[in-house]
C-alpha cells in the first residue's frame, strides 16, 4: 500500500512539475510586437541640408529680392512653410514636397525630393519640427 501511495504522490508530483514547466514556459514566450523608435531628426544636421539644396537655390526661396518668401533660416521654415508641429499631414511645406498642397514644390525643372528627404520632413514634422 505504501508503494502504490509512492508511486502516486511521484507521478503527481511529475504532472505538476510537468504543468509548471509549461506555465513558465508560455508566460516567458510572449510575442508582443515592438515598433521601433525613429531616431530623433535634426534640423541641423537632416532638414536644413534639404532645404538649401532643394528650395533656397536661385529664383527660388533664397533671397527675398527673387521670391515670396524665405526658406533661410528654421523660424523662416516653420512660419512660411506652416509647419504645424506633431501634424506633418496638415503642415504646408509637407504638402507641397507630397504633391497634396496649393503647388508642387520643388517646381520643375528642379527634381523633387527623394522619398527619404521626404520621410526625413515628414518625422523632423511628427517629432515636434524642433530647432536641433
Amino acid at each position: 500500500m505504501l508503494l502504490v501511495y509512492l508511486c502516486s504522490m511521484k507521478r503527481n508530483l511529475t504532472i505538476i512539475a510537468f504543468v509548471f514547466t509549461g506555465l513558465v514556459f508560455f508566460a516567458s514566450c510572449k510575442h508582443e510586437m515592438t515598433i521601433p523608435d525613429t531616431p530623433a531628426i535634426s534640423y541641423k544636421n537632416d532638414i536644413q541640408p534639404i532645404i538649401v539644396s532643394n528650395c533656397t537655390q536661385s529664383g527660388c526661396h533664397g533671397k527675398v529680392n527673387t521670391s515670396d518668401f524665405e526658406l533661410l533660416t528654421y523660424k523662416d521654415v516653420i512660419k512660411e512653410g506652416d509647419i504645424i508641429a506633431y501634424n506633418a499631414d496638415n503642415s504646408k511645406l509637407f504638402q507641397s514636397i507630397t504633391g497634396k498642397g496649393e503647388e508642387f514644390m520643388p517646381q520643375s525643372p528642379n527634381s523633387p525630393l527623394t522619398d527619404n528627404q521626404i520621410k526625413l520632413i515628414y518625422w523632423w514634422i511628427m517629432q515636434g519640427a524642433k530647432d536641433n
